[in-house]
């Protein structure tokens, strides 16, 4: 998931030049029900042409930026610290805070000269009504059913037991709630990692596969759909996006998103 995001947000944000520009602060950011904050901190690279090597992207991450959040009651550091489950392998974290569903979420950022924050509301999880592999010619996909809320939204991450280091966005997974029917199924895909070796739809036969349905606010929403736009339609000359994700944070880019999310676990026969 967040490989994604830094490749495809940070090329995305700089624009396709030779020239020099300005760095802009780029952040990954999350916090769910139960879970502690995660937050990775980049600043914009420029697209030119021939191929940028894991060095010289390595070279974008902000290691020593000032890192706070806040959930109204109290306000907690955050540490900077090596993860080799995340790429870039750099996040900004905390055990003294955890999510709750209902509670808005402050994250407050200092690098430098630039200062950026951004709000965050973590929503109610909810919960599957139907999960099961399903065959397909070249593996398997997984069925999904749930009931939808109206003004909600939802995305399906997943992680492959000892293939994935973290979850990833499914391909096509995003859900406006009041634009589907009550009793939705649908199918959703391999996780998307940009960085893997290749791009591939189904799941393997003998995967354990560990799912994420996680309910998100409208701005995270659309954030992930304008990456996946950016990251499919811009490769097709009819159909070209050139417009910068939405983005709740004020002073950069990028998104601090709350999540509500259940998680489930599925063996692919």
């Amino acid at each position: 998931m967040r490989k994604f995001l830094l490749i495809a947000l940070s090329l995305l944000l700089a624009g396709c030049t030779v020239e020099k520009i300005d760095e802009h602060l780029v952040v990954d950011g999350w916090i769910e029900d139960g879970g502690y904050p995660v937050v990775i901190l980049t600043s914009s690279v420029a697209v030119v042409e021939g191929t940028l090597d894991y060095e010289q992207l390595s070279n974008h991450v902000l290691r020593w930026a000032t890192v706070t959040l806040s959930d109204g009651e109290q306000t907690v550091p955050l540490t900077g610290m090596m993860d080799e489950r995340y790429f870039p392998p750099y996040i900004y974290t905390t055990s003294s805070m955890k999510g709750q569903a209902g509670k808005s979420y402050t994250l407050s950022i200092k690098y430098g000269k630039t200062e950026a924050s951004a709000v965050t509301t973590v929503p109610a999880p909810q919960t599957l009504t139907k999960i099961e592999p399903l065959e397909s010619k070249d593996g398997a996909l997984i069925t999904v059913g749930f009931t939808p809320q109206d003004g909600s939204y939802y995305g399906f991450f997943t992680k492959r037991e000892g293939k994935d280091s973290t979850y990833l966005m499914s391909t096509y997974s995003l859900v406006e709630g009041s634009a589907i029917p009550a009793d939705y199924e649908s199918t959703i895909f391999r996780g998307f990692d940009v960085m893997g070796p290749g791009f591939a739809w189904n799941f393997e036969h003998g995967d354990h596969v560990s799912v994420r349905f996680s309910t998100m606010d409208a701005v995270s929403y659309n954030y992930w759909k304008g990456l996946f736009d950016e990251w499919v339609f811009s490769r097709d000359p009819f159909f070209p996006v050139r417009a910068t994700p939405a983005s709740n944070v004020v002073g950069g880019y990028g998104c601090w998103a709350g999540y509500g999310s259940t998680f489930y676990e599925i063996d692919i026969p």
